[in-house]
């Protein structure tokens, strides 16, 4: 018998319901996955060999990551630090955002499908996670209405900020556990098990490191500004929620401390590490005219509604189209008392004024109105912050604006409030709240990222011949370059067999000067062979030239140069001959100097 009710309740009626229940979730969690493979569909069809086209040289970093971690994983060896790039000092990758997240976990597809594949999948997964963690928490604390929930979560997990930012960006497109570190802060306050949350939130608070520490600190600005929301409007709550928010936030902040130690004081204090200011930030700024605009890549700026404010495909934060402006001002306005509003509203007026960087600027013009940023913009950290960035909050918090408004239009019209009505009133305010979403987010829908193939990698790396030249020295590309695309993708086909002078990525200016810049200090030589592969002129060459290159070359542990088909080859290969006083040899697709005999 009581097996007889085992299987009674396991396929009876009851059992029958709850899946059922669950269905419309999953049919959400599908096509939240269907988008995600849509916006990746090139990548995916390549097979990994083709690259984001709107942002090449960050997508090769990021192959580099991915093979990187792999390489660590196999050889047991330190994956916040790589000795491969910017020889011989090497590069701080916990400085670096080399999303081990993501990189580490996906190290078996790495190594049986290669990194192409892994940015695809990493990708994948963080616009398919980002809109499904945030379909959770608005049906947790928003909206009771699957389809409200459904459909102010696409806006927030594909908003154009993050879209964009697959170009390239795979660790700002992996947002998917920022809302479940919203509703953990959220749910502190009224937790039975403090200790118990505050463990949960400081483990989701250290993961997120090893996403984007960037986006962290946004999400903490973030739940403070809704820490205060909600303590000056209920303070009567807010002062018996104290005792046990502040204990769970301690033992999270406590958890997260003694988890991170290392990694952090590698970052800011290991080999290699920088600080600020990036000298580059403050040319980043949001526009005004841009929220009311649409980005290159929606379905409105692919119909050609594409606003020329947005020249950066990969940094489409703020392009959210008249329609959602109006419709977020409007919920905030009309639905203030609504506390989740209210402190939707007030995250996203804060957010929308950071972006704005030190001063606010209309269709390029400078307004002359200073905006609050400036107030931090010199602080240590603050120093180093990409504002329009920022808008990446705003998106979320007008999704929130979003489900609170159409819940309050649908009423008891929510299928899971079970209405008793029916009439008129309810058909209209179905029509009314559908259009309204439809009118607001079909022009938001992502279209698949731009992609291309990469210049081909020279045999000379791809069947090993630089093992011929290259013992426990470096090789030097002509020219050296801080922005070498080149350098990576020939990491990856090596497997990180050699090492480069050169490369892409954050680093100290000098060994004396900490100040963030990107690539390796400059040397005398690399600066020379810069000029000439920009001027495509001859230089001057003397014995003074000749002592300085032999230096250089000193300093790099060099064992071989390498020069590969490019722009101004010619002049370039004859300036490394006077440079050396010997000729380079044609192997495998490049032109090759061997210094070992100099160099020792």
């Amino acid at each position: 018998m009581l097996a007889w009710g085992r299987r009674v309740l396991a396929h009876g009626p009851l059992a029958r319901a709850r899946r059922r229940a669950w269905l419309p979730d999953l049919a959400a969690l599908a096509v939240y996955a269907g988008l995600a493979l849509l916006v990746n569909a090139r990548l995916w069809l390549s097979g990994g060999s083709a690259a984001t086209a709107d942002n090449t040289l960050d997508h090769a970093q990021f192959l580099f990551f991915f093979q990187h971690a792999a390489h660590s994983v196999v050889h047991l060896t330190n994956p916040l630090f790589t000795g491969e790039l910017g020889a011989p000092f090497g590069v701080n990758l916990m400085a670096n955002t080399a999303l081990l997240g993501l990189a580490v976990p996906l190290v078996p597809v790495t190594l049986t499908a290669g990194p192409g594949v892994s940015y695809a999948l990493a990708l994948t997964i963080a616009l398919a996670g980002t809109a499904t963690a945030w379909y959770v928490v608005l049906r947790r604390h928003v909206t009771r209405h699957r389809g409200v929930a459904f459909a102010a979560a696409a806006l927030a997990g594909f908003s154009p900020g993050i879209v964009g930012h697959g170009n390239g960006h795979p660790n700002l497109a992996a947002q998917f556990l920022l809302p479940l570190i919203v509703s953990a802060v959220i749910r502190l306050r009224s937790s039975t098990r403090p200790v118990r949350s505050g463990l949960l939130l400081g483990l989701m608070i250290t993961y997120q490191v090893f996403l984007n520490e960037e986006l962290l600190l946004f999400t903490g600005v973030a739940c403070a500004v809704m820490v205060v929301v909600y303590a000056i409007s209920r303070p009567r709550p807010a002062r018996a929620d104290a005792p046990r928010f502040f204990a769970g936030i301690a033992v999270a902040l406590g958890l997260a401390a003694v988890l991170l130690a290392y990694p952090i004081w590698f970052q800011f204090r290991g080999p290699q590490n920088y600080h600020g200011p990036f000298t580059w930030a403050p040319f980043y700024w949001t526009d005004l005219a841009a929220y009311p605009a649409y980005g290159t890549n929606a379905v409105a700026g692919w119909l050609g509604s594409a606003s020329a404010l947005n020249d950066d495909p990969g940094e489409t934060n703020a392009y959210l189209g008249v329609p959602l402006c109006v419709v977020a001002l409007v919920a905030a306005v009309a639905l203030w008392r609504l506390l989740a509003v209210r402190v939707a509203a007030v995250v996203a007026a804060l957010f929308v004024l950071l972006s704005f960087g030190r001063t606010i600027m209309l269709r390029r013009s400078d307004t002359g109105i200073p905006g609050p940023w400036r107030l931090v913009a010199d602080l240590p950290l603050f120093d180093s912050v990409i504002t329009p960035r920022f808008a990446l909050v705003v998106t979320p918090a007008v999704a929130v604006l979003v489900a609170a408004t159409a819940d309050r239009l649908l009423g008891s019209a929510a299928p899971d409030a079970q209405p008793t009505e029916a009439g008129p009133d309810l058909r209209l305010r179905k029509v009314l709240t559908w259009g309204l979403l439809a009118a607001v987010l079909v022009p938001l829908v992502p279209t698949p990222l731009h992609t291309s193939e990469p210049d081909p990698v020279p045999a000379f790396f791809t069947a090993g011949t630089w093992r011929q030249y290259v013992g426990t020295g470096t090789i030097v590309p002509v020219p050296p370059d801080p922005y070498s695309e080149s350098t990576l993708r020939w990491l990856v086909a090596t497997d990180l067999g050699p090492s480069f002078v050169d490369g892409y990525f954050l680093g100290p200016t000098s060994p004396s000067v900490r100040i963030a810049r990107y690539g390796p200090p400059d040397r005398p030589t690399g600066l020379l062979l810069g000029q000439v592969a920009a001027s495509g002129a001859e230089p001057e060459i003397t014995d003074g030239t000749r002592a300085l290159a032999l230096a250089d070359l000193r300093y790099w542990h060099a064992d071989a140069l390498v020069l590969a088909p490019r722009t101004n080859d010619d002049v370039l290969r004859q300036t490394v001959d006077d440079l050396l006083g010997r000729s380079g040899q044609p192997v495998d697709g490049v032109w090759v100097w061997d210094v070992r005999d100099l160099v020792q």
